[in-house]
């Protein structure tokens, strides 16, 4: 019972009259209710320890809040204060607020901080006019506070887990047709940090068909076009920002806005020693016309040279709408000369992460380029990805029109493949116009072995079998086997492959942001 009921519920039916000294009788009733009334404090704690643990899974699960928890008494307030604080979500008002928010002995429950930037637009201006300077005037200032303020936290115990920031944006004009700022239903309140049911089930959901847009929301999409470019030039000031311990995960997953950040990418990375996992996700455009610009390669790139060697994760997934609408018309990844992917592939080796996931962006042959045929390129004293455990690319080789290339490419990979001890799966595949495929090694305790799914019929050549027959035998696996699939596909697939492909990879959880596979799946990826 609540403590204003049980209030009221003392009040009831007495007398105005007081009695100094309560009769014989009155005295026994209220002994008997007192024995029967069962508290918190007489409960045992094991029983107790069985209701918080119940409690804790309900709050990450979103079905629960902590703060209504810590309004029960004194000691469930203790218990649910870390959970309270674990999660922020800042605004550019709230930023200012965090000193007083969250201080401290609190600064130490603090685990995931989501900063969501509004973006500016001018009022009552037909086309919608974007302030561009505005929006990084403001942006600047917002996070060099932001990075001020936990640049002063006190340092972590050791074994506890640093702050995972995460950044985004939105605008008052966002049509309802584009991936915005949003979280899907089944993940809302949902603590994306640890595991549970909404959000292992997020990854089982099944695609939805990609619908056609009105007249009035292709319209819309016109107008706020702008938002999806990031400009070229701008008169921002060279950002410093002040040096974070705490921050161990950077994240820009993907939305409508997420190329206003990728001129901060650049100076976050700078200021971040510890980081552990880095997701970025920007949007896929094609510059037909500037055919040397290439702005998400260049932010890749300085990612991939400036992450230190603290890295234990790098996701990049350079999404299109296309991938899961309509296909897509064989678009070739943005890095055109393959320096990119070969430079992610030597760093990688010096940094020694644990998962690289590298979809769209790069080819997976420029990655294995120093693994291809005749030779290798490099000294084997510089070959090897001694911590590698998943490994995912794509390459736009997968594909019917281009089949007589994947044995090169298999046969690459394996090479390379017998330079990562640890590797436990590599995945590549594609998506183009119609088709997608997915080639697929999975190493346990079973055994090793080969996967190959595909909408197309095709089989593993002798030469890739046992090649990849000798990387089973250096991981020492007792079992080795291999099989082909086809994919079938179904009258809801429509003309475009529609995103399932990605909903067949074993390690979507690798390869992109839970809440940008539950927008895809549900069929939002308009820009």
């Amino acid at each position: 019972m609540a403590r204003s009921e049980r209030g009221r519920g003392r009040g009831r039916g007495r007398s105005t009259r007081v009695h100094p000294y309560p009769s014989r009788h009155l005295k026994e009733k209220q002994e008997q209710q007192s024995s029967s009334r069962a508290t918190w404090k007489v409960v045992p704690l094991e029983l107790k320890l069985l209701v918080f643990e119940h409690l804790e899974d309900s709050i990450r699960s979103g079905k629960t809040r902590a703060s209504v928890c810590a309004t029960v008494c004194k000691e469930w307030y203790y218990y649910f204060e870390p959970y309270i604080f674990r999660r922020l979500t800042l605004s550019k008002k709230r930023v200012g607020e965090l000193e007083v928010m969250v201080s401290g002995s609190r600064r130490q429950f603090v685990q995931h901080i989501w900063f969501r930037f509004e973006r500016s637009v001018k009022p009552g201006v037909t086309p919608l006019k974007i302030r561009h300077g505005f929006n990084f005037l403001q942006l600047n200032a917002t996070l060099f506070q932001l990075f001020e303020i936990l640049s002063e936290w006190p340092k972590r115990s050791e074994g506890q887990p640093g702050i995972a920031l995460e950044l985004t944006a939105f605008s008052a004009v966002d049509p309802d047709c584009s991936m915005k700022d949003t979280v899907p239903d089944e993940l809302k309140g949902v603590d994306l940090t640890v595991d549970s049911e909404p959000l292992n089930a997020i990854y089982e959901k099944a695609p939805s068909t990609r619908r056609t847009l009105t007249e009035h929301e292709s319209s819309q999409q016109y107008e706020v076009r702008d938002f999806y470019v990031h400009p070229m030039n701008h008169n921002s000031t060279t950002l410093h920002l002040p040096e974070v311990k705490l921050i161990t995960d950077l994240t820009v997953r993907r939305q409508m806005h997420v190329s206003l950040f990728r001129y901060y990418v650049y100076y976050m990375m700078e200021s971040l020693p510890n980081l552990e996992f880095i997701t970025y996700e920007p949007l896929a455009l094609q510059y037909r016309r500037r055919t040397n610009y290439r702005p998400n390669c260049e932010v890749v790139r300085n990612i991939t040279t400036k992450m230190p060697s603290s890295i234990r994760r790098l996701q990049v997934f350079e999404d299109s709408p296309d991938i899961h609408g309509d296909g897509t018309w064989g678009r070739q990844p943005n890095d055109i000369d393959g320096s990119l992917g070969r430079l992610v592939a030597e760093i990688s080796q010096e940094k020694e992460p644990e998962v690289i996931s590298m979809s769209f962006i790069i080819d997976a042959v420029d990655f294995f380029s120093d693994f291809q045929n005749p030779q290798m390129n490099r000294p084997n004293w510089k070959l090897g990805w001694l911590n590698l455990t998943w490994i995912v690319l794509t390459s736009p080789v997968i594909s019917p029109e281009r089949k007589d290339e994947i044995p090169l490419l298999l046969v690459s990979a394996a090479k390379a493949a017998c330079h990562m001890p640890k590797l436990e799966i590599m995945e590549l595949y594609y998506v183009t116009w119609n088709h997608g495929a997915i080639f697929a090694y999975v190493h346990d305790g079973a055994g090793s072995n080969l996967y190959w799914d595909s909408t197309w019929e095709w089989s593993f050549p002798p030469d890739v079998i046992s090649s990849w027959k000798g990387v089973a035998d250096v991981h020492g696996a007792s079992v080795f086997e291999h099989e082909e699939n086809l994919i079938q596909r179904t009258e809801k697939h429509g003309r475009g492959w529609n995103g399932d492909i990605m909903s067949l990879l074993r390690t979507k959880t690798t390869v992109v942001h839970p809440i940008t596979y539950g927008n895809m799946m549900d069929g939002c990826n308009f820009m």
